[in-house]
């Protein structure tokens, strides 16, 4: 059996797949390079056959992902405001090449990726370097109209996915922000239709922007193939079906005619268990 080189860190719940839209946004990159199921973990991912390479998924609770982070090496993502180091996951150690190559950060993650495992077919590329003041107006649409605004209704289906140290340093950390309890964060009743109406608006807003012709269907953000907007999406979608399936994914999947579904089904292939 190969050798696995490619160690990718994500974040443990109690749900046997991977639930994070960020690590999914990088998950689905790597897997465009990987292709063997490692932990004998059931692990949907996106883009899953283009370069074959092989990782394995350590996971890491997110109480711990300081300590671990340290351990292995890895640097940190920022600095909280007092200045102390702040570890995020996903993170990535590629023992590949010697000395090993240690990353935090989505951005930084796939850009390495995409430079260290090119696809032959330039058409392929994820993530071409003219492309990338788009795929940041995309990614700031993505956070501040969709992301952002999901913790009000989604807070409690969150909570309940996560094991319990984390269900613990959860509840710690967002009540402390928002000064009330979790069951008063999430909103009830017309506040949370016009939440969600708020949300399915910024769908569509996407969706306009893969109109092509008379208003008939592309299968992507950039055409026939996958791009890093797709990773970044899929992976948001991901979440909403694997976190809330009963709420988030039956709505999402309905919106903009039912855009989002159909859109699902084109990455299916990719989102599959090997």
């Amino acid at each position: 059996m190969a050798v696995t080189k490619i160690i990718f860190l994500d974040i443990l719940t109690i749900l046997p797949v991977a639930t994070s839209p960020n690590t999914w946004k990088v998950r689905s990159v790597i897997a465009i390079c990987c292709c063997q199921l490692i932990l004998n973990i059931q692990i949907h991912r996106l883009a899953l056959n283009y370069k074959q390479l092989n990782y394995e998924t350590k996971w890491v609770e997110t109480t711990d992902i300081e300590s671990v982070c340290k351990s292995l090496g890895i640097p940190p993502t920022s600095a909280l405001p007092d200045g102390t180091p702040k570890y995020t996951l996903p993170a990535l150690i590629d023992n590949t090449f010697s000395p090993p190559t240690l990353l935090s950060d989505s951005t930084p993650i796939i850009e390495y990726l995409e430079r260290t495992y090119p696809d032959p077919d330039p058409s392929r590329a994820l993530y071409p370097p003219t492309s990338r003041s788009l795929h940041a107006v995309f990614e700031y649409h993505v956070a501040h109209s969709i992301t952002a605004q999901l913790l009000p209704v989604m807070i409690m289906d969150l909570y309940s996915k996560k094991t319990p140290r984390d269900r613990i340093h959860f509840r710690q950390r967002t009540e402390a922000a928002y000064g009330k309890k979790l069951e008063d964060i999430e909103l009830k009743g017309s506040e949370r239709e016009e939440q969600w109406e708020k949300i399915e608006g910024a769908f569509n807003l996407l969706a306009s922007f893969m109109q092509v012709g008379s208003g008939g269907d592309v299968q992507f953000f950039s055409g026939s193939n996958p791009s890093l907007a797709d990773c970044t999406f899929g992976g948001l979608l991901l979440m909403l079906r694997y976190v809330s399936p009963d709420e988030a994914w039956i709505k999402a999947s309905s919106w903009s005619n039912g855009r989002w579904g159909r859109y699902m089904a084109a990455l299916e292939r990719w989102t599959t268990s090997e």
